[in-house]
Protein backbone atom coordinates (compact mmCIF):
# COMPACT_ATOMS: atom_id res chain seq x y z
CA UNK A 1 0.00 0.00 0.00
CA UNK A 2 1.61 3.28 -0.22
CA UNK A 3 1.45 5.83 2.03
CA UNK A 4 -1.07 8.46 1.19
CA UNK A 5 -3.38 5.47 2.13
CA UNK A 6 -1.31 4.10 5.18
CA UNK A 7 -1.53 7.99 6.81
CA UNK A 8 -5.07 8.25 7.45
CA UNK A 9 -4.98 5.01 9.53
CA UNK A 10 -2.09 5.79 11.72
CA UNK A 11 -3.67 7.71 14.16
CA UNK A 12 -6.61 4.67 14.94
CA UNK A 13 -3.24 2.37 14.44
CA UNK A 14 -1.70 4.25 17.64
CA UNK A 15 -4.73 4.42 19.43
CA UNK A 16 -5.75 0.65 19.44
CA UNK A 17 -9.05 1.36 17.45
CA UNK A 18 -8.75 -0.04 14.43
CA UNK A 19 -10.54 -3.58 13.29
CA UNK A 20 -7.71 -6.40 13.94
CA UNK A 21 -7.48 -7.03 9.86
CA UNK A 22 -6.88 -3.30 9.04
CA UNK A 23 -4.35 -3.16 11.73
CA UNK A 24 -2.26 -6.03 10.26
CA UNK A 25 -2.46 -4.02 7.04
CA UNK A 26 -0.92 -1.04 8.21
CA UNK A 27 1.60 -2.80 10.96
CA UNK A 28 3.07 -4.58 7.72
CA UNK A 29 3.15 -1.68 6.03
CA UNK A 30 4.76 0.09 9.25
CA UNK A 31 7.64 -2.39 8.88
CA UNK A 32 8.18 -1.49 5.40
CA UNK A 33 8.20 2.81 5.25
CA UNK A 34 10.64 4.45 7.51
CA UNK A 35 8.60 7.88 6.55
CA UNK A 36 5.08 6.13 8.16
CA UNK A 37 7.36 4.73 10.75
CA UNK A 38 8.22 8.05 11.68
CA UNK A 39 5.23 9.91 11.26
CA UNK A 40 3.54 6.96 13.61
CA UNK A 41 6.16 7.90 16.42
CA UNK A 42 5.43 11.26 16.52
CA UNK A 43 1.62 10.77 16.83
CA UNK A 44 2.55 8.41 19.68
CA UNK A 45 4.42 10.88 21.49
CA UNK A 46 1.88 13.53 20.93
CA UNK A 47 -0.82 10.59 22.66
CA UNK A 48 1.34 9.52 25.47
CA UNK A 49 1.46 13.46 26.39
CA UNK A 50 -2.70 14.21 25.96
CA UNK A 51 -2.20 11.00 28.27
CA UNK A 52 -0.38 12.51 31.02
CA UNK A 53 -2.07 15.85 30.59
CA UNK A 54 -5.23 13.84 31.06
CA UNK A 55 -4.57 13.05 34.31
CA UNK A 56 -3.48 15.54 35.66
CA UNK A 57 -5.89 17.02 38.47
CA UNK A 58 -5.89 20.65 37.36
CA UNK A 59 -7.59 23.00 40.34
CA UNK A 60 -8.95 26.23 38.54
CA UNK A 61 -7.71 29.41 39.64
CA UNK A 62 -9.40 30.86 42.66
CA UNK A 63 -11.96 33.05 41.58
CA UNK A 64 -12.43 31.42 38.42
CA UNK A 65 -16.42 30.62 39.28
CA UNK A 66 -16.87 34.00 40.48
CA UNK A 67 -15.63 36.07 37.25
CA UNK A 68 -17.43 34.00 35.29
CA UNK A 69 -21.02 34.29 37.15
CA UNK A 70 -20.15 38.02 37.37
CA UNK A 71 -19.45 38.73 33.25
CA UNK A 72 -22.67 36.34 32.76
CA UNK A 73 -24.47 38.50 35.31
CA UNK A 74 -23.49 41.91 32.93
CA UNK A 75 -23.86 39.88 29.58
CA UNK A 76 -27.55 39.58 30.38
CA UNK A 77 -28.26 42.72 32.00
CA UNK A 78 -26.88 44.75 28.69
CA UNK A 79 -29.43 41.95 26.50
CA UNK A 80 -31.95 43.93 25.36
CA UNK A 81 -35.25 40.73 25.12
CA UNK A 82 -38.11 40.80 22.86
CA UNK A 83 -41.19 40.93 24.90
CA UNK A 84 -42.93 37.51 25.60
CA UNK A 85 -46.26 37.32 24.76
CA UNK A 86 -48.29 35.78 26.94
CA UNK A 87 -50.70 32.47 25.82
CA UNK A 88 -54.11 31.46 27.75
CA UNK A 89 -53.34 28.09 28.42
CA UNK A 90 -56.94 27.42 27.23
CA UNK A 91 -55.38 29.10 23.62
CA UNK A 92 -52.94 26.83 23.56
CA UNK A 93 -55.09 23.83 24.50
CA UNK A 94 -57.65 24.71 21.43
CA UNK A 95 -54.58 25.45 18.98
CA UNK A 96 -53.19 22.01 19.31
CA UNK A 97 -56.61 20.16 19.32
CA UNK A 98 -57.34 21.88 16.50
CA UNK A 99 -54.29 20.74 14.76
CA UNK A 100 -53.56 17.14 16.07
CA UNK A 101 -53.36 15.23 12.98
CA UNK A 102 -50.59 17.63 11.21
CA UNK A 103 -48.91 17.70 14.98
CA UNK A 104 -48.72 13.69 14.31
CA UNK A 105 -47.65 14.14 11.25
CA UNK A 106 -44.89 16.44 11.91
CA UNK A 107 -43.90 14.00 14.22
CA UNK A 108 -43.73 11.22 12.25
CA UNK A 109 -41.68 12.90 9.57
CA UNK A 110 -39.44 13.89 12.23
CA UNK A 111 -39.13 10.07 13.78
CA UNK A 112 -38.34 9.12 10.24
CA UNK A 113 -35.95 11.72 9.43
CA UNK A 114 -33.96 10.75 12.58
CA UNK A 115 -34.23 7.51 11.96
CA UNK A 116 -32.97 7.75 7.92
CA UNK A 117 -30.53 10.12 9.80
CA UNK A 118 -29.10 7.74 11.87
CA UNK A 119 -29.35 4.82 9.27
CA UNK A 120 -27.02 7.12 6.92
CA UNK A 121 -24.27 8.21 9.90
CA UNK A 122 -24.15 4.25 11.01
CA UNK A 123 -23.45 3.48 7.04
CA UNK A 124 -20.60 6.44 6.55
CA UNK A 125 -19.00 5.44 9.86
CA UNK A 126 -19.07 1.80 8.66
CA UNK A 127 -17.37 2.57 5.33
CA UNK A 128 -15.08 4.58 7.20
CA UNK A 129 -13.65 2.16 9.49
CA UNK A 130 -13.66 -0.48 6.46
CA UNK A 131 -10.37 -2.22 5.54
CA UNK A 132 -7.94 0.03 3.10
CA UNK A 133 -7.96 -2.09 -0.29
CA UNK A 134 -4.49 -3.70 -0.80
CA UNK A 135 -2.28 -3.18 -4.05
Amino acid sequence: MRCDQIRPYLPGFIGGDLRPDTADVVAAHLATCASCTTESASLERVRAGLAVVAAREVKPPAGLLEGILERTAEHTQRRVLAPVIPFAVDDVVRLVSDHKDTIASAAGVAVVAAGAAYALWRAVRGSRSAQPATS
